[in-house]
């Protein structure tokens, strides 16, 4: 095989967190007296960790002033209301089962925050089968930035060339060009197919057994 691991984004790539995400900012912005924003209008800015989420979704002449507090408010009810709808895409299961019995060695990568990747990930699949679930922190810069990418890929014990980066955003595929792994974009997320394939995306997969597909062709 070619691909000996494969590192995955989370929100819209595993599962869709959509739904959750809409509902924890817009208790946010209710909290402040604010208009609450369309599921599309809020995924708008989501991929940049959440700090920079949380921003976007303010109205822009309070953004600044009210970062650091609408950002608290946003971190508590996200935690309290994060699996009210969230579930993995249909075929995600049985996928991560068999790569693990393939032994292809496999983590996760976001940038939502760290304790919330792990809980989110462990919630729904065997955290076991994976070598790190790691979130968003102060200990790397957020994606597209290669850094966490290729420190995964050392823990896994694998060259950037041998692995297989999969994701459902531009951010995810310029990730994995900087990285130097293979970038694979997925159709069933929150960003179009003609945006993964400018930002680098040299395989697109409609369907999760396809990965499974190309890994052990």
């Amino acid at each position: 095989m070619k691909y000996k691991s494969i590192i995955f984004d989370l929100d819209g790539t595993i599962a869709d967190t959509g739904d959750d995400l809409a509902n924890a900012i817009n208790l946010m912005l209710a909290s402040f007296g604010f208009e609450k924003k369309s599921r599309e209008e809020i995924l708008k800015y989501i991929n940049f960790g959440a700090s920079a989420f949380v921003k976007g979704c303010l109205p822009e002449k309070h953004a600044e002033d009210l970062l650091d507090d609408a950002f608290k408010r946003y971190l508590e009810f996200y935690a309290e209301h994060c699996f009210e709808k969230t579930q993995l895409y249909n075929g995600i299961t049985e996928l991560i089962e068999s790569l693990y019995e393939k032994e292809i060695r496999m983590c996760v990568l976001s940038n939502k925050q760290d304790n919330m990747t792990k809980y989110i990930v462990g919630g729904l699949l065997n955290a076991s089968h994976f070598t790190e679930i790691l979130g968003g922190s102060e200990k790397f810069p957020h994606k597209p930035k290669p850094d966490s990418a290729l420190y995964l890929a050392q823990r896994m014990g694998i060259t950037p060339a041998e692995t297989l980066f999969i994701g459902d955003s531009d951010v995810d595929m310029k990730t994995a060009v900087n990285a130097g792994m293979f970038p694979v974009g997925v159709t069933w997320g929150y960003r179009p197919e003609n945006l993964l394939i400018e930002a680098g995306a040299k395989k697109i997969v409609r369907n999760p057994c396809e990965i499974l597909d190309f890994v052990l062709k």
